[in-house]
């Protein structure tokens, strides 16, 4: 049985569709975007850059490394230039496996990725990376021998510390050979607005935010090989070059791709 959508509350997976000016989204998710543009208007702004990032992130690992196998956790709708669409651009023999627990994204990915039978979905926690993996859909397009591009885009700040947001990137790297990739961006604290700080400590927010340093989100590639610029701004990263950074900007992401040794 499929599961309900829940028109009653808003969605992260579809507010972030809104804010990249998709029409995958319901009113109450609107109405939930529109208070966080009242708030942090460069919300908007942020997703935006946040997939020019997994945009040259995938294709770096197609192009530059030969990847063609990846995993989206919390991947939200796979709309607007998402994962598939740019892997399997550059190589049509690429497989993509988005996994999100918000039962709307299932819906609404199984209209979006019909008869395209190297991408596929999984309704799953990303705090349960043995039920990721051991899903049959992922079985069936990952061939765990070969190299994999592990993708936590935008995510792990929504995991709090109590739930080991390290622990769960450890498992998912534990399982993918040498040569597999992490990409990942995230939400911190540095040079961050004191006026926007105290907005997400006040958690107005549809999932609450948790807030990292760039040390302690560099502590996600521990064991790893970063790849140059290395863990910067998410504006900055371009593939062995590191590009200008916006000073003004009152929120900003860190990221960064590493390649398993």
């Amino acid at each position: 049985m499929r599961p309900a959508i829940d028109t009653t509350k808003p969605s992260p997976a579809r507010m972030y569709d809104y804010f990249l000016g998709g029409k995958d989204n319901y009113q109450v998710d609107r109405d939930a975007a529109q208070i966080v543009l009242k708030d942090a208007p460069e919300a908007k702004d942020v997703a935006v850059v946040n997939r020019r990032f997994l945009k040259r992130a995938t294709w770096y690992a197609t192009k530059n490394r030969g990847v063609r196998q990846f995993l989206d956790l919390g991947s939200g709708l796979p709309t607007q230039e998402n994962v598939h669409e740019v892997a399997q651009a550059d190589a049509p023999n690429a497989c993509v496996v988005y996994v999100d627990n918000d039962p709307s994204v299932l819906l609404h990915s199984k209209g979006l990725i019909v008869n395209n039978d190297r991408t596929g979905y999984v309704q799953a926690d990303i705090r349960t990376p043995a039920e990721i993996i051991t899903s049959p859909v992922t079985q069936r397009l990952i061939d765990f021998n070969n190299p994999v591009a592990v993708m936590l885009v935008s995510v792990l700040h929504f995991i709090p510390d109590a739930d080991d947001p390290y622990g769960i990137v450890k498992d998912l790297m534990d399982q993918v050979p040498s040569g597999s990739l992490l990409i990942l961006s995230h939400v911190t604290t540095d040079n961050i607005s004191p006026v926007v700080a105290e907005r997400i400590q006040q958690q107005q927010l549809a999932v609450p935010l948790n807030l990292r340093s760039g040390m302690d989100i560099q502590r996600f590639f521990h064991g790893l090989d970063l790849v140059d610029p290395g863990c910067v701004f998410l504006e900055q990263w371009a593939p062995g070059e590191i590009l200008p950074v916006d000073e003004t900007a009152p929120l900003k992401l860190r990221c960064g791709v590493a390649v398993k040794p």
